[in-house]
Protein backbone atom coordinates (compact mmCIF):
# COMPACT_ATOMS: atom_id res chain seq x y z
CA UNK A 1 0.00 0.00 0.00
CA UNK A 2 2.77 2.36 0.64
CA UNK A 3 4.21 1.38 -2.88
CA UNK A 4 1.25 3.05 -4.06
CA UNK A 5 1.29 6.34 -2.13
CA UNK A 6 5.01 6.79 -2.34
CA UNK A 7 6.35 4.75 -5.51
CA UNK A 8 10.29 6.02 -4.55
CA UNK A 9 10.80 5.84 -0.84
CA UNK A 10 13.78 3.97 0.64
CA UNK A 11 14.60 2.92 3.59
CA UNK A 12 16.09 5.66 4.70
CA UNK A 13 13.19 8.48 3.70
CA UNK A 14 10.89 6.07 5.30
CA UNK A 15 13.23 5.87 8.91
CA UNK A 16 13.61 9.65 8.38
CA UNK A 17 9.26 9.72 8.04
CA UNK A 18 9.15 7.81 11.19
CA UNK A 19 11.39 9.67 13.09
CA UNK A 20 9.57 13.49 12.05
CA UNK A 21 6.37 12.05 12.64
CA UNK A 22 7.85 10.60 15.94
CA UNK A 23 8.43 14.00 17.24
CA UNK A 24 5.64 15.63 15.91
CA UNK A 25 3.35 13.37 17.40
CA UNK A 26 4.61 13.37 21.39
CA UNK A 27 4.29 16.60 23.43
CA UNK A 28 2.56 18.56 20.81
CA UNK A 29 0.85 20.41 23.46
CA UNK A 30 4.09 21.57 24.64
CA UNK A 31 5.81 22.05 21.28
CA UNK A 32 2.75 24.08 19.44
CA UNK A 33 1.79 25.59 22.81
CA UNK A 34 -1.44 27.64 22.41
CA UNK A 35 -2.63 29.76 25.39
CA UNK A 36 -6.37 29.21 26.65
CA UNK A 37 -6.64 26.55 23.78
CA UNK A 38 -7.96 24.56 25.98
CA UNK A 39 -11.52 25.71 28.13
CA UNK A 40 -10.96 25.42 31.84
CA UNK A 41 -12.52 22.04 33.05
CA UNK A 42 -15.04 24.58 35.26
CA UNK A 43 -16.33 25.91 31.82
CA UNK A 44 -16.81 22.43 30.02
CA UNK A 45 -19.94 20.51 30.23
CA UNK A 46 -19.93 17.82 33.39
CA UNK A 47 -21.50 14.75 32.62
CA UNK A 48 -24.22 13.59 35.63
CA UNK A 49 -23.54 10.59 37.09
CA UNK A 50 -25.25 10.40 40.38
CA UNK A 51 -28.97 8.85 40.42
CA UNK A 52 -30.18 12.24 41.44
CA UNK A 53 -28.12 14.76 39.03
CA UNK A 54 -29.49 12.55 35.76
CA UNK A 55 -33.19 12.94 37.18
CA UNK A 56 -32.45 16.70 37.36
CA UNK A 57 -30.65 17.07 34.42
CA UNK A 58 -33.57 15.55 32.60
CA UNK A 59 -36.00 17.37 34.22
CA UNK A 60 -34.23 20.84 33.12
CA UNK A 61 -33.72 19.05 29.63
CA UNK A 62 -37.65 18.39 29.32
CA UNK A 63 -38.89 21.75 30.88
CA UNK A 64 -36.26 23.37 28.00
CA UNK A 65 -38.16 21.39 25.30
CA UNK A 66 -41.79 22.20 26.63
CA UNK A 67 -40.63 26.09 26.64
CA UNK A 68 -39.52 26.34 23.24
CA UNK A 69 -42.48 23.96 22.19
CA UNK A 70 -44.93 26.40 23.83
CA UNK A 71 -43.07 29.36 21.79
CA UNK A 72 -42.99 27.78 18.56
CA UNK A 73 -47.05 27.28 18.90
CA UNK A 74 -47.16 31.02 19.98
CA UNK A 75 -45.26 31.76 16.88
CA UNK A 76 -47.22 29.47 14.48
CA UNK A 77 -50.75 31.15 16.37
CA UNK A 78 -49.38 34.28 16.34
CA UNK A 79 -47.96 34.78 12.71
CA UNK A 80 -49.61 32.23 10.55
CA UNK A 81 -53.05 32.15 12.21
CA UNK A 82 -53.42 28.77 12.50
CA UNK A 83 -55.19 26.62 14.93
CA UNK A 84 -53.83 23.83 16.21
CA UNK A 85 -56.72 21.64 17.79
CA UNK A 86 -57.87 21.74 14.00
CA UNK A 87 -54.78 21.09 12.77
CA UNK A 88 -54.29 18.16 15.23
CA UNK A 89 -57.54 16.94 13.74
CA UNK A 90 -56.76 16.95 10.54
CA UNK A 91 -54.07 14.76 11.03
CA UNK A 92 -56.06 12.18 13.51
CA UNK A 93 -58.79 11.95 10.81
CA UNK A 94 -56.53 11.44 7.63
CA UNK A 95 -54.92 8.16 9.12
Amino acid sequence: MLNRLFPKLNRSQLELFRVFMYYVGTDTDRKFNVPGFWPDPETTNKIPKEPHEIKAELARMKKEALEKRKKLEEKLINEYGLNLDEEREKLINKK
